[in-house]
């Protein structure tokens, strides 16, 4: 991946297309608490969940020669089911530079990506809402220009959890290798529980830390909710994480609130639109 441009472009297509068509796998270490080998945020698990909204700042992205990746998301099911619905945005970056891909899934199926233009520093909300019995809205909304994605879709949910997440992608079973990343500020954090609208607080959430397996070291920790009750961050550790980790429990996280990678500015249109996975509002 060192030799040129054009095959560092064409790994990075291939790894993007990976993610897009292999991640259907609702996978979170449920059975641990406050650890997963793949998400970092809070998860709440205290009643039936109808709706799910955040708001973030995307993230600064380190890179190397090493393909790396994250993604930031809210979703509902998943923790401790096979079913998930979700919508974010991922990053995926080289020694050439990032690229951010907006996204929704509905697992067991792929996820797919959505033409809405995303980079650093733009703000994202995104909005999951059961309107009937298995109809679901999603909008994903960049406020920085002012363009938005919105979809109606059938799903049956276990509506067992809702979920506010920084997460190591999977990618054919693996997990990627984390990008370094600026704090990233999760605000208006919020659920409908029980058919009510309430604060990301008042869904007594449980927090989630990033552990690297082969390590036993966290490398992405959330803070403690703000006063306002809708509000956090998520911190990436000088931690590196390994290669193309395997899925399996991990025990509890060394963790560590050393400043992120040092990052230099992120390069854009590293590579092209994926071909037949394009879907406009």
């Amino acid at each position: 991946m060192t030799q040129s441009f054009f095959i560092k472009t064409a790994c990075i297509v291939a790894v993007a297309f990976l993610f897009l068509t292999c991640s259907g796998t609702a996978f979170a270490d449920g059975t641990i608490p406050g650890i997963s080998s793949n998400w970092a945020g809070y998860v709440a698990q205290s009643g039936t969940y109808t709706g799910v909204s955040g708001t973030w700042v995307m993230p600064e992205i380190s890179y190397s020669s090493t393909v790396s990746s994250n993604a930031t998301w809210v979703g509902i099911g998943g923790r401790n089911t096979n079913d998930l619905i979700q919508a974010g945005v991922y990053e995926i970056a080289n020694s050439d530079g990032a690229t951010y891909q907006a996204w929704y899934e509905l697992l067991p199926n792929d996820s797919v990506a959505v033409d809405l233009p995303v980079h650093p520093g733009d703000s994202i909300s995104v909005a999951i809402i059961e309107t009937s019995n298995d109809v679901w809205n999603i909008v994903i909304t960049n406020n920085t220009t002012k363009q938005q994605f919105a979809k109606t879709v059938i799903y049956h949910s276990s509506e067992s959890s809702a979920e506010w997440i920084q997460e190591r992608p999977l990618i054919d079973q693996s997990l990627a290798v984390l990008s370094g990343f600026t704090p990233i500020q999760f605000t208006g954090a919020t659920a409908v529980q029980n058919g009510q609208r309430v604060s990301l607080s008042q869904t007594n959430p449980q927090q989630i830390n990033l552990l690297d397996t082969p390590t036993n070291t966290a490398l992405a920790v959330p803070s403690p909710i703000a006063t306002s009750g809708m509000s956090f961050s998520v911190f990436r550790t000088s931690a590196v994480a390994s290669v193309a980790s395997t899925v399996a429990p991990a025990p509890t996280p060394i963790q560590s609130w050393t400043p992120p990678y040092e990052l230099r500015r992120t390069g854009h249109g590293i590579f092209p639109w994926i071909p037949g996975f394009l879907i406009k509002s």
